[in-house]
């Protein structure tokens, strides 16, 4: 590849991704800033934080079908230049996110204190209360989430990345301001706000999320370029199209939804350990998500421009554009954690963790910075790349098989009973993203990817 193909190569991935990178720095550091301020409630507070976003991430993961059907759909129809079926999918895939969140809304309302009792039965009584109070709150927030990702996958999917970032960047300064507000307690002159704890996290990041809802709402009907869902025509049910996005969507939704599963698992057999270890898992994981910036920016953008070659018949360039964007991927992922490292003793401060937690998580730290760059991109890049071809079922059946037979079984082998906790969990995730590389990349360079678009079929 010359020098001034990667110019090329470089100028278009950074046009789509990075206004993605700029995105996920506020969604992580909004994750950072929430359980900071949450530490300083109580270790009760915090382990509940994590403990609810286990449930989170799946139910979120749930609507993936929606999310990158929508995305990889759209794209495609754009590539070949055909907005008005872009438009009519666009509108069935905003209808099923409102449909599908709000039944998934009613199931938690009315089980919320099963759910928790059957995931955590073995929490302490205060992290038990503190989660059941977080997640009460938080369910409201869950049908907003769920219609505005797939408002945001369909803009995107449209080529449009600027307006998503614009949006989060401003729907994350709310909850900042509201969260510090809540949490801590405001008194200044004549203005007196109560500290609220985690009630206060919770109602912040619900009206944040719904100003990204209204935000997203108007921008998609009166100003977006690409994809202008601006007549009722679009939203009415049409089973045809419904039927090409969930399959496109639905085995990546079922895939995310077990892997999610699996992440929930274990969790559950963190919870067996101690308050300590769902700390650090929960502060391990805040920090992981600002890391993992760059790989989720450039997956993201990786998948739209290899949807939208497929949408224009260019498969012979799909496999150099996916290993091009996992290099660029992984070297932004080098650097990142790079100066963290250097950083991760103010870092850690900031979580005001437990001399228990302590102990454990500078070497969750570190292992994770050192080894993401090498595997995070192919573990989950990778197959972001194959889905937008269409092939959506091969990664689905590693994913999930990967996740049972190498991350659950060996959390529980290495955590459990050779006694290494928290850190053999961690490293169980280590064998896991080895074992999804070893498989995403024969399959790209193989070809057999070829021929699953969905766009494919005559409208």
């Amino acid at each position: 590849m010359g020098r001034a193909e990667v110019l090329t190569r470089t100028r278009e991935l950074m046009r789509i991704s990075l206004p993605m990178a700029i995105e996920h720095v506020s969604v992580s550091v909004m994750g950072m800033v929430s359980t900071m301020l949450i530490s300083y409630v109580s270790e009760a507070a915090t382990s509940a934080l994590g403990m609810v976003d286990s449930i989170t991430h799946l139910i979120l993961a749930l609507f993936a079908a929606l999310t990158t059907g929508g995305t990889i759909v759209v794209a495609q129809y754009i590539g070949r230049d055909d907005r008005r079926s872009a438009k009519r999918a666009g509108g069935q895939a905003v209808l099923l996110s409102v449909v599908l969140s709000l039944v998934m809304f009613a199931i938690i309302a009315i089980f919320r204190n099963q759910i928790l009792g059957a995931l955590f039965s073995q929490a302490e009584p205060e992290v038990m209360e503190a989660a059941r109070i977080f997640l009460t709150i938080i369910n409201f927030s869950y049908p907003v989430v769920a219609v505005t990702l797939t408002m945001f996958g369909l803009i995107r999917g449209s080529g449009d990345t600027f307006a998503p970032m614009l949006i989060s960047v401003i729907m994350n300064a709310i909850n900042l301001v509201l969260g510090f507000v809540l949490i801590q307690g405001f008194d200044f002159w004549f203005i007196s706000i109560p500290s609220f704890g985690i009630h206060g996290a919770a109602w912040a990041l619900v009206v944040a999320k719904t100003f990204g809802l209204v935000a997203a709402s108007w921008y998609i009907a009166k100003k977006a370029r690409g994809i202008r869902l601006n007549k009722w025509k679009y939203f009415k049910p049409d089973f045809k199209r419904q039927k090409a996005i969930l399959r496109f969507g639905a085995p990546t939704s079922f895939e995310s939804g077990l892997f999610q599963a699996g992440r929930l698992l274990t969790a559950v057999i963190i919870v067996s350990m101690s308050t300590a270890a769902i700390a650090t898992n929960t502060i391990g994981f805040s920090i992981m998500n600002f890391v993992n910036v760059p790989g989720m920016a450039f997956s993201t953008g990786a998948m739209i421009l290899i949807g939208q070659r497929i949408g224009r018949g260019q498969t012979d360039d799909v496999v150099r554009t996916s290993l091009f964007s996992l290099v660029v991927g992984g070297a932004f992922f080098a650097v990142l954690g790079a100066i963290l490292i250097v950083f991760r003793n103010p870092i850690f401060a900031l979580f005001n963790p437990s001399p228990e937690t302590m102990e454990l998580l500078p070497v969750v730290f570190v292992s994770y910075i050192v080894l993401a760059p090498f595997l995070w991109p192919s573990s989950f890049a990778l197959p972001a790349c194959l889905r937008a071809t269409g092939d959506v079922v091969y990664p689905m059946v590693v994913s999930i098989s990967t996740m049972i037979l190498v991350r659950l079984l060996f959390s529980y082998i290495l955590g459990i009973v050779f006694g290494m906790g928290i850190i053999g969990v961690w490293m169980a995730m280590y064998m896991d993203w080895v074992a999804r590389s070893a498989f995403f990349y024969p399959r790209l360079l193989r070809g057999k990817w070829k021929g699953k678009a969905v766009t494919s079929e005559e409208e």
